[in-house]
């Protein structure tokens, strides 16, 4: 029991750890608890930045729904396109529900506030692949001539504008390498996290909440590293 307490007062803070942890109620019920500070859990259906916010739907076409706004600038550890790290993902919110333009909303100002919880969301199965129309073979006929070797060209200079990119990718070179490496790190965490679910899992011990709740967060510290990578290295 020590050991958790001093575990919620590093995360949330001195100030904080004496007070209860909120509620946790689906995002459908968001509407009932109005002025009052709750966690919302819900899988974010839409997301979209919009100037120094970053708006987080569950149920895009419902004007009745709860919408999450983040406060971009409060953030310290959002990558560029905080959208792509939250669209199709579980993620819990904590915060006051207040009444916006007749929907219930939140709004975040700090890290603290999310936090995803599974990675696992809703996806397409794709659709196989069309069968390729058999071709009948055709009758044999005499063999041709292969046809003549064109003579050999003059090298020709690359374009200006390929020489521009190539010199700008150079120029680049440290940034990338710095991406690449916080992404091989990203992903050395994610494997041996994930390499701890399976073999959970094979116990079958029924008992993997832990090893599963440490995979998510690793897995979204991943994709964000990917991030960073396509920014730092196109």
């Amino acid at each position: 029991m020590k050991v958790a307490v001093a575990t919620l007062a590093i995360a949330l803070g001195a100030r904080c750890a004496a007070a209860a942890a909120p509620p946790v109620y689906p995002w459908q019920e968001a509407g009932n608890h109005v002025g009052q500070m709750v966690t919302i859990e819900g899988v974010v259906a839409a997301a979209h930045a919009t100037g120094d916010t970053c708006v987080l739907e569950f149920a895009p076409d419902d004007a009745r729904a709860l919408r999450v706004v983040l406060i971009v600038p409060m953030f310290s550890s959002l990558p560029s396109k905080p959208e792509r790290l939250y669209a199709g993902k579980r993620v819990r919110v904590s915060g006051l529900v207040r009444r916006f333009a007749g929907r219930p909303e939140m709004v975040l100002r700090s890290s603290s506030q999310i936090e995803v919880v599974d990675v696992s969301g809703p996806s397409a199965v794709p659709a196989p692949a069309p069968a390729e129309p058999r071709v009948a073979p055709s009758p044999p006929h005499a063999a041709e001539p292969p046809p003549a070797a064109e003579p050999p060209r003059a090298a020709e200079p690359p374009p200006r504008a390929l020489s521009e990119e190539i010199t700008r990718r150079l120029a680049g070179a440290a940034p990338c390498e710095r991406a690449r490496a916080r992404w091989r790190e990203a992903a050395g965490t994610a494997g041996e996290l994930n390499t701890a679910l399976g073999r959970c899992l094979e116990s079958g011990s029924y008992r993997c909440r832990r090893e599963s709740a440490a995979l998510a967060p690793a897995l979204t510290a991943l994709e964000w590293a990917e991030q960073q990578v396509e920014e730092a290295c196109r």
